[in-house]
């Protein structure tokens, strides 16, 4: 990590502290706004607050590459330590205001979603395709770890000290504004023309995000990551729903102390061990496979991940989940730092932000396939299931090597052509 960019390690370490600041609240948020104004009026509230996130990122992507990254980071920042003192306020001693502070989240997740397509193009500006790697292996541990602690945080503070929460969590984003204006150097200079052609109306937003939508390579790595992480979110979807169903109460015993286990706390301690597995090993992974080439690693892990999650559908033996977690969970370690890498070597310089923006919507697609199995599954086996879970894995794995076989030509063709910025 000696010869990565300071604004990398910097905003590692942001990342680790935002980490702790988004799960120690939106995890809670439905259940905060169910006890403060019904569960009807949560859901749409939850809904228009994705929504404003997805436009955050579309918009804030768009202007990132007219303007540049840090001009970007810091208003988006800016506004999101504005909105969370005003819900800190709404949520005080002084004032109950559920409704208003439903209003400042939208607004929240706005300003979170313009900032994360800048910062991340900022990350792919100033790395090569190796040293990515290495960085997104270190991100993927620090968001595991922070969502460990931040779930811990919140469940602790959420309820009895939210005042207390939200102004602890206004001075970590007031921190991370301070650091960026500070310490955080622009890593990207848009021409001339880029910058003027946002006054043409063929060059605005609409037609930057048709441009990602006809680059074919791009698509099939979109369409490929939606898959894999469907199998991911089924755990907690389709997957969670079985296991309540499916397992009932029985009495285990784990080094001597004696507990009782049903479908919920399967699937709990599933998420766990998952955590754990991904804090504890991530480096260890990387340095046993780093003699592997790029994308028989990938493609490997993503095979292993895909079998082993898509046997959670139909798998009832406790011990046998357990074992599929472990071993899914080494895959997922294997695919996941190139995964994140390779979308370096297939976003432009001009428009990093735009594709990052649009590579954020994978979450969303993959909530909305993983939703829609579980009415699926209320007509299938959990069989059948298994084998629609394992064909979207296969299908996502044979995507990604066909976009890593193609890099790889690239390279070739063009070699050393990913040069990182030093310092």
């Amino acid at each position: 990590m000696r010869d990565i960019h300071p604004n990398v390690k910097l905003r590692l370490a942001m990342q680790f502290l935002g980490g702790l600041v988004s799960m120690a609240v939106f995890p809670f948020l439905a259940i905060y706004f169910a006890g403060k104004i019904g569960a009807a009026q949560t859901g749409i509230i939850l809904i228009l607050i994705v929504i404003s996130g997805v436009a955050g990122g579309f918009i804030g992507g768009h202007i990132s590459d007219k303007v540049g990254r840090r001009t970007i980071m810091i208003y988006s920042e800016t506004g999101v330590l504005v909105t969370y003192l005003l819900i800190a306020i709404c949520n005080s001693p002084w004032f109950d205001l559920p409704y208003v502070t439903a209003g400042i989240f939208v607004l929240n997740m706005f300003a979170g979603g313009m900032f994360q397509p800048a910062a991340q193009a900022m990350i792919i500006d100033v790395t090569d395709s190796e040293s990515r790697k290495l960085v997104f292996t270190v991100s993927y541990w620090l968001s595991n770890l922070a969502t460990a602690i931040g779930g811990i945080i919140g469940a602790f503070l959420f309820k009895a000290y939210l005042f207390e929460l939200f102004i602890g969590i206004s001075a970590i984003s007031l921190l991370s504004v301070l650091i960026t204006i500070t310490f955080i150097s622009e890593t990207y200079t848009p021409s001339k023309e880029t910058s003027d052609s946002q006054d043409k109306p063929s060059s605005g937003m609409v037609h930057s995000y048709s441009v990602v939508l006809k680059d074919k390579l791009f698509m099939f790595y979109i369409v490929g990551a939606v898959f894999i992480l469907t199998l991911e979110q089924s755990l907690t979807n389709y997957v969670g729903i079985r296991l309540e169903k499916d397992i009932p109460e029985q009495s285990a015993s784990f080094f001597g102390f004696d507990f009782v286990m049903d479908g919920t706390k399967v699937l709990g301690f599933l998420k766990t061990e998952n955590t754990v597995l991904v804090v504890l090993f991530s480096t260890v992974v990387l340095f046993l496979f780093k003699k592997w080439k790029d994308r028989w690693t990938l493609v490997t892990g993503m095979f292993i991940f895909s079998v082993c999650f898509s046997a959670f559908a139909f798998t009832n033996n406790i011990l046998f989940l357990f074992i599929l977690g472990f071993i899914g969970t080494m895959g997922e370690l294997m695919y996941v730092p190139i995964k994140q890498a390779m979308i370096g070597d297939l976003a432009p310089a001009h428009a990093r932000s735009t594709y990052m923006a649009f590579y954020s919507l994978t979450f969303y697609g993959a909530m909305i396939i993983a939703s829609l199995l579980i009415i699926v599954g209320e007509w299938v086996s959990p069989l059948a299931m298994g084998g629609i879970l394992l064909v979207l894995g296969l299908t996502g794995t044979a995507l990604f090597s066909v976009v890593m076989k193609t890099l790889e030509v690239r390279e070739k063709a063009v070699p050393g052509k990913n040069v990182a910025v030093s310092s």
